[in-house]
């Protein structure tokens, strides 16, 4: 079934979701951007395939839609102003927004204005992505579905920067000083969003407590040069970041390595249980390609699902198109 989608944030995310919502029988009736260069201009224009309507700077001027993408920031309280208005004129919201994969503990005021602009609109607000929204998340929940009992789950994830876009190699501090990438540390909002969220997930998908869970951050220092197009790493400097969360018993352990160079990309989740599992995708999901996939897997999906705020526990399976002929 075609969707009318508005797709909110022109950067590299969003305009590939948006050529590949077209490239799926979707309609893009409009986009939003805070960006003054698009504003005014034809979203055909922008995306480089048949759309409709031009770029808007505020969610208040866009058309109505079935959904609106959201792929702005990681910041929850900074991507509210722009869910809500699309929410309580009963415009579905998915979004690749970190923090809003689990927002309950983490961020309850945001949570609570938002569960109740989509309620108001009849709609579903849903915060989905690669990771957080899958790997480290939802994945060992889905795996745990033939497993009689857990008794812990630890799933890791190790990604070669290199390989990504721009903005990712630079996200991760490529080419910092270890000096620099503490003082960015200890500023606060650098790094990986979104691992403590999708603590909280597995967490209220296993019964477990949330206190005392913790998190951590540390530089992968390079011990060889290596010059992407984006970024230049010397010896001793940092290549990314090594991430990681856990509750106070140890018993989930979420373990990201993002580093220009990385050795080994793959994605995998144990389950110590009964009986003992453990998963390998060799070569990890393509971060921004598994990005704009999963999202319009949810796009398709979110109008079944019941109005509110909305977690990857509360949706219906979700699935990939299937290729035919």
């Amino acid at each position: 079934m075609s969707l009318s989608i508005i797709q909110v944030g022109l950067g590299p995310i969003g305009i590939a979701m948006a050529r590949k919502a077209v490239a799926r029988g979707h309609r893009i009736v409009g986009a939003v951007d805070s960006a003054s260069t698009l504003q005014g201009r034809s979203v055909a224009d922008v995306l480089g395939c048949a759309a409709l309507g031009t770029v808007s700077g505020s969610p208040e001027d866009a058309p109505h839609a079935d959904v609106a993408l959201v792929t702005t920031v990681s910041d929850l309280e900074r991507v509210v102003p722009t869910c809500v208005p699309f929410l309580r004129r009963g415009t579905a919201v998915v979004s690749t927004c970190e923090e809003l994969i689990y927002p309950w503990k983490s961020l309850p005021v945001a949570s609570r204005t938002l569960d109740e602009a989509a309620r108001m609109g009849g709609v579903a607000c849903l915060g989905t992505g690669i990771n957080p929204g899958f790997v480290l998340d939802y994945l060992p929940v889905i795996l745990s579905a033939p497993v009689e009992e857990v008794r812990s789950i630890h799933a890791w994830r190790v990604v070669d920067a290199g390989k990504r876009r721009g903005p990712l190699q630079k996200k991760v501090g490529a080419g910092l000083t270890p000096a620099e990438f503490a003082q960015r540390v200890a500023a606060g909002g650098f790094g990986h969003r979104g691992f403590m969220e999708s603590l909280h997930l597995l967490c209220a998908a296993f019964g477990l407590d949330t206190a005392g869970a913790s998190t951590f951050i540390e530089p992968v220092i390079s011990d060889v040069a290596i010059t992407t197009e984006h970024a230049s790493v010397a010896v001793g400097s940092v290549a990314g970041i090594h991430q990681g969360a856990r509750d106070a018993s140890g018993r989930i352990v979420l373990d990201l390595k993002m580093y220009v160079g990385a050795l080994n990309p793959a994605d995998i989740v144990e389950l110590d249980g009964t009986p003992r599992i453990r998963v390998e995708v060799q070569g990890g999901y393509h971060g921004d390609i598994a990005t704009c996939a999963i999202a319009l897997n949810a796009a398709e999906k979110i109008r079944s699902a019941q109005p509110g705020l909305r977690t990857m526990l509360d949706m219906p399976a979700l699935c990939a198109p299937f290729v035919r002929g």
